[in-house]
């Protein structure tokens, strides 16, 4: 559910609250508190999907500036923005469709396949229309006087901000195609990532050739004094009315405000809703260096844009991916041949031997049988560095979101302070963001530490009641014996485990429980065992002191220790542990206000019925 905005209270009831009798303060204080339930009984959350922003600022602004003002004009409805990465915004859109999104014009060609339609588009200050706002400005330091025109970009260095993610290269690249033909400069360029700003930066400092920017970035930056105006010039500029700023290649449509739902599938409701977010986005308020929203544009043009660079690397592409995903078998299946070509030469010659050399034939074959287990621990130790790869990948993949996240929402912030529009309630939502996205990153990088945990031991049928005993004297060795344990369990429980594992999480639970009752007279573990049908659950506590609720709640947080001794696992830790072998561990507070740590184990009649019906 969106989070609603908060209603200051009136400065007389305010004040009455301090001068007044307290009784009769109560009077405005319950009236404004059925104001608040009045409005948010009629109030509707509307989510907004934003595509993150690579740092253009006219963009960031141009949006934080709609979502105002459809809150101010539609004040029925609450407008939540909400920013995902590029691919986020593909999967959500496609597989569970968000109602509005913010996207740029590649990205919607591909959405609107979909079923998704455009409500708005957004439009240059500077352009006739929305369907001639975006466009490509080649650029070089002025002192090259041997680059004048496109054709002068034989063997020179090309320098884009992304391959995929940016509009103003793929324009570029389709201009380059029509010129020198498909597929020339593939190898001659490379790419500076976001913001644009920084290839820009490249051409400055004699890193590349010729940039390939976006249409207007150049007067934006001599404007903000960020470059001299006598430093760069744009390459074949053209002269055209639709854009009024340098550019040099043809114009195409930019960022739009769509609907993912399509429109026979519309509610009463929901098309009502749609009528007033487009009457409302032509009267956003018209800010200097903002993009303006217009009556949405024909795309066709980004589809033909698309169409021809699909062209251009099909068979690329077809043969890439053929040897990505075959190229491995194929290589396995030569050596393969290889080996058993060479192989039945080896068996021939031994065949052919005088029995006078069958001592040195074996000497050999061990030789080679040594050489063989040699190659093979390569190839493991290759095999667990693919792992480890694939282990950096993911983490890089998982914390790109919560990241970008966290850095739009931080840009957001510096903006808006920047113009003085910052209020409270902003800030206050938008830090609370920050914080979720700081938590859901801690949790990724927990969850990964898990993942790397390799397992060596198999799971086995134990007694559950010599397992915790067990592991309750291996405890009072390591902690000493000035603690007291009260085990109640039932002799026939047999569960399937990893002993090992099991006896960690069981080490790191009593460890905790002595931290909270070290200070008791007398420290008392209690350890309860209940079963089901299929598992058996331990309850642990201890005699410390109460806990309170929050405590219990983030108590699988991960932190980092401020403890000096033992395993260190922490309880994020032990519960991937319990999960890993089909279990689970949870936290509850009890009516004592204890805490209690509750670890399930599945019963090893369970684990057979489990492999039995797979």
């Amino acid at each position: 559910m969106a989070k609603l905005r908060p209603i200051e209270l009136p400065l007389t009831v305010m004040g009455a609250s301090r001068i007044f009798d307290p009784l009769i303060s109560r009077i405005p204080i319950l009236f404004t508190a059925a104001c608040i339930w009045s409005w948010i009984s009629c109030v509707h959350a509307v989510t907004l999907d934003a595509q993150v922003i690579g740092e253009d600022r006219s963009v960031i602004e141009t949006i934080a500036t709609t979502l105002d003002h459809l809150r101010e004009e539609i004040s029925d409805e609450f407008f939540e923005l909400n920013y995902l990465a590029k691919e986020d915004l593909l999967k959500k859109t496609k597989d569970n469709p968000a109602f509005f999104f913010i996207t740029d014009a590649v990205t919607f060609a591909a959405l609107s396949e979909a079923g998704a339609w455009a409500v708005a588009a957004m439009k240059h200050p500077l352009a006739i229309d929305s369907s001639h706002t975006s466009g490509a400005a080649f650029i070089t330091r002025k002192d090259r006087t041997d680059i004048n025109s496109l054709t002068d970009l034989q063997d020179k260095k090309i320098v884009g901000m992304s391959p995929t993610s940016s509009l103003s290269y793929l324009i570029g690249l389709r201009e380059l195609q029509r010129i020198f033909g498909p597929g020339h400069f593939s190898k001659e360029v490379s790419f500076s990532g976001a913001p644009i700003e920084k290839v820009v930066h490249e051409i400055l400092e004699g890193r590349g050739d010729v940039g390939i920017i976006d249409a207007c970035l150049l007067e934006r930056m001599e404007r903000d004094g960020n470059i001299t105006p006598d430093s760069l010039k744009v390459i074949s500029p053209r002269d055209s009315s639709d854009l009024r700023c340098r550019h040099s290649t043809g114009l195409y449509p930019g960022w739009v405000m769509a609907v993912s739902k399509p429109a026979s599938e519309l509610t009463e409701k929901e098309r009502n809703l749609i009528l007033k977010v487009s009457s409302v986005l032509p009267t956003v308020p018209k800010l200097q260096g903002l993009m303006e929203w217009s009556t949405p544009s024909n795309n066709d043009a980004i589809a033909s844009l698309l169409s021809a660079l699909e062209d251009e690397n099909k068979d690329k592409a077809f043969w890439k991916n053929f040897l990505s995903k075959y190229g491995p078998w194929l290589g396995a299946f030569f050596i393969f041949l290889f080996l058993l070509f060479a192989h039945t030469i080896y068996v021939s010659w031994l065949v052919r031997k005088r029995t006078a050399q069958l001592t040195a034939s074996m000497q050999r074959a061990q030789k080679l049988q040594q050489l063989v287990n040699s190659e093979q621990e390569k190839i493991s130790a290759m095999e667990r560095a693919g792992i480890v790869g694939q282990l950096s990948s993911m983490i890089a993949h998982e914390l790109q979101q919560p990241i970008n996240a966290i850095t739009n929402f931080s840009r957001g912030l510096r903006i808006r302070n920047e113009r003085g529009s910052l209020d409270p309630e902003v800030l206050q939502e938008t830090l609370q963001r920050i914080t979720h996205q700081s938590e859901t990153a801690a949790q990724i990088v927990n969850k990964v530490r898990a993942y790397a945990k390799q397992h060596s031991a198999e799971k086995v049928r134990v007694n559950l009641l010599a397992l915790l005993e067990k592991s309750i004297q291996k405890f009072k060795q390591i902690k000493g014996a000035g603690i007291s344990f009260n085990l109640s369990c039932s002799e026939v429980i047999v569960v399937e485990v990893d002993p090992l594992e099991s006896d960690l999480v069981l080490y790191n639970l009593f460890k905790n429980s002595l931290e909270a009752c070290k200070n008791e007279s007398a420290p008392l573990i209690s350890i309860t065992v209940e079963e089901s049908e299929q598992e058996a659950v331990i309850q642990i506590r201890d005699n410390g002191p109460e806990i309170s609720e929050d405590l219990v709640n983030s108590i699988f947080i991960p932190k980092v220790s401020q403890k000096t001794d033992g395993l260190g696992l922490g309880l994020s830790i032990c519960k991937a542990l319990a999960e890993s072998q089909g279990g689970c561990l949870s936290a509850i507070r009890n009516a004592e206000g204890h805490l209690v740590m509750k670890l399930c184990l599945l019963k090893a009649d369970s684990v057979k019925e489990i492999g039995e019906n797979q």
